[in-house]
């Protein structure tokens, strides 16, 4: 009687967790690589137990249809939930922006409008803050109707869409425009800070990398030009608590064909680049590196991946990685995290807060037959490498990632090209890193 009791209550424990999490069992795959790794090639790791959840349609459909592009997530830990956000292109080529609330078991929750109007919004991101328990979510904006001149903009939601508060200028200079604005929060000052890249409006050349610091309302404290060297672009912030200070990264271009990766602290207070070290270099291999990504632990790590050419200057892409650390020092040697015969491009990363040094890299494959989406998960000494969207029919491109209370997020855009009536969505997958099994064990 007290075994079938006990044989029961197992059966009936791993129905719930099953039924609960809804998740699968994720499969380490680790490429073969064609770059030095410094220790850190995933090639015969042993990978963790992990799972990952059923795919979920985070976009909807709308009549007309539109195709949906460039997702950013942030993650809202006082309800444990995410925030996605897109934008549409609808036909014609008009876009606005779009945000959906998805809860922390992959649920879909409420859906909105951010920004929509008769001029051209797009390439939006989110960072959430804690203190009002709002989003500030901020895009580039077409103010002048032009098409091709944009600025930034940005506007304050509550953590669930039910108040938005009015729309509001972040950045507009003559002969610019300005591009993938980056905002992180400052849970120690309750404060926003922006990064962009600045083009000159003419010639489309980059000619900076700026940030605007931002109160809890959105308006403007402080805003400075970061650096003006070598035609600076592509840039990406996070914030560390234990420091104080933001780590910002970009792309800059030794020469017309070889852009390396650059970055600076700036000061929580202050904004200013701390000096020394002032602007340093992260990566400045003979080959050409871009799209550079940036996080940290809170602590004492930040993480820097970037796309690079090898064997260079063109022709097979890879992610690489580089650990620095409080003080912007550069720890280890730069690392290897895909490196297949194919491409891989389009690298986010996201890093768990706290004292273990536990980070996932998300990027885009170029696969045999189409595009995927593939992760890279270290913690500690532990790697593993795994397939977060396989191609069937639909390519899925352009990935982002925010780490919950106990999974990351991971979104990108599905699409199945050629296939007429079929538009592009955002969609996403929960990963469970480390997942426990209840053991069963039946004896007669």
């Amino acid at each position: 009687m007290f075994a079938n009791q006990i044989l029961s209550f197992l059966l009936t424990a791993c129905v719930v967790l099953s039924g609960v999490s809804g998740i699968l069992p994720a499969v380490a795959v680790f490429p073969k690589g064609d770059a030095p790794s410094d220790g850190h090639n995933p090639d015969g790791t042993l990978a963790a137990t992990s799972h990952l959840g059923g795919e979920i349609q985070i976009s909807l459909p709308t009549t007309p249809e539109c195709d949906r592009y460039r997702p950013g997530v942030a993650y809202n830990w006082r309800h444990d939930e995410y925030l996605v956000v897109w934008h549409n292109t609808w036909p014609g080529g008009h876009r606005d922006i779009y945000a959906r609330r998805v809860s922390a078991s992959g649920q879909l929750l409420s859906w909105f409008s951010v920004s929509a109007g008769a001029n051209d919004r797009a390439q939006p991101a989110a960072a959430y803050n804690a203190t009002t328990d709002e989003y500030l979510v901020v895009w580039m904006y077409n103010a002048n109707g032009d098409g091709s001149t944009y600025e930034i903009w940005g506007r304050t939601i509550a953590w669930n869409g039910s108040y938005q508060n009015p729309e509001f200028q972040i950045i507009t200079w003559p002969n610019r425009t300005f591009w993938t604005p980056r905002v992180a929060w400052n849970s120690l000052r309750n404060e926003y800070l922006v990064v962009w890249s600045a083009l000159d409006a003419t010639t489309s050349l980059p000619t900076d990398v700026a940030h605007a610091i931002l109160a809890a309302d959105g308006s403007k404290l402080y805003g400075a030009i970061i650096t003006t060297a070598e035609q600076p672009h592509q840039a990406d912030v996070t914030y560390n608590i234990a420091a104080d200070e933001y780590l910002v990264v970009w792309r800059r271009m030794w020469t017309a064909s070889d852009g390396d990766i650059r970055a600076a602290r700036l000061g929580g207070l202050s904004g200013q680049v701390v000096t020394p070290p002032g602007v340093f270099t992260v990566n400045a291999a003979t080959e050409d590196q871009l799209l550079p990504a940036v996080t940290t632990d809170q602590q004492h790590r930040y993480l820097v991946v970037w796309q690079h050419a090898y064997p260079g200057p063109c022709c097979d892409w890879d992610i690489r990685g580089q650990e620095l650390d409080v003080n912007g020092n550069l720890v280890g040697s730069v690392f290897s995290i895909a490196s297949t015969i194919d491409d891989e491009t389009s690298p986010a990363v996201v890093a768990r807060s706290g004292t273990d040094w536990d980070y996932l890299v998300v990027w885009q494959w170029s696969s045999p037959t189409g595009e995927e989406i593939w992760a890279y998960h270290r913690k500690d000494v532990s790697i593993e490498v795994f397939e977060v969207a396989a191609y069937a029919f639909s390519d899925h491109e352009n990935p982002a990632v925010a780490w919950g209370r106990v999974a990351p997020l991971i979104v990108y855009e599905k699409d199945s090209p050629g296939i007429f009536g079929v538009h592009r969505h955002i969609y996403g997958r929960r990963w469970v890193p480390n997942a426990v099994h209840l053991p069963l064990v039946v004896r007669h």
